[in-house]
């Protein structure tokens, strides 16, 4: 990870798949160990997908005995590299200060999986992005979500607002930007 800021120096891209690990399409590399008939792996020396024909299969995707070609484009996945991407990006914006420690990786995380998205939507995938009102509805029974003006009218929050993760990212954020002031009247003994 490009990224120089100590607060997330330790996150790595494992962290990112374990937290979305049911979020994302990531390739499958093979390594060594036990595959089950049907699974589909990417192997690398050979830069083909292979499709195993046994359960219990240690061989490498080489053997015809065990696996068989499988049709596929790495680029129907998420790749280390796109993650990876993503934090560099993520790093250009992360204040990891207003966070408390416990809290700092689920947040960066979060802005990593915005990024992520805005980078493949690029590409045709689409995300949908949380609103807090526009009507739905279904026969006789109607609900309503928007995103309030204020977060539209400021360009970074209209931003984040365009994925369930930039989202989720503002929840955790915006109640750390706002700071409490008090006012006390007194007077000095001069």
């Amino acid at each position: 990870m490009a990224c120089n800021n100590p607060l997330v120096a330790n996150i790595t891209i494992q962290d990112f798949k374990t937290l979305f690990n049911r979020d994302f399409k990531y390739l499958p590399l093979w390594t060594a160990g036990i595959y089950n008939k049907d699974e589909i792996v990417y192997y690398s020396p050979t830069k083909l997908f292979y499709i195993c024909k046994n359960n219990g299969t240690t061989s490498d995707p080489t053997n015809t005995t065990d696996w068989s070609l499988y049709l596929d484009n790495v680029l129907n996945y998420i790749q280390d590299n796109d993650i990876d991407k993503a934090f560099t990006e993520a790093c250009a914006t992360f204040n990891g200060s207003l966070y408390e420690a416990n809290v700092v990786q689920i947040a960066w995380l979060y802005l990593t999986a915005h990024f992520l998205v805005m980078d493949l939507r690029a590409n045709g995938i689409q995300s949908e992005s949380f609103k807090l009102s526009n009507s739905k509805s279904v026969g006789s029974v109607s609900e309503s979500y928007t995103i309030p003006q204020w977060i539209l009218d400021n360009p970074l929050y209209s931003y984040y607002s365009k994925t369930s993760y930039g989202s989720k990212y503002l929840t955790i954020t915006l109640p750390r930007l706002i700071g409490n002031v008090a006012s006390v009247w007194g007077g000095t003994n001069a």
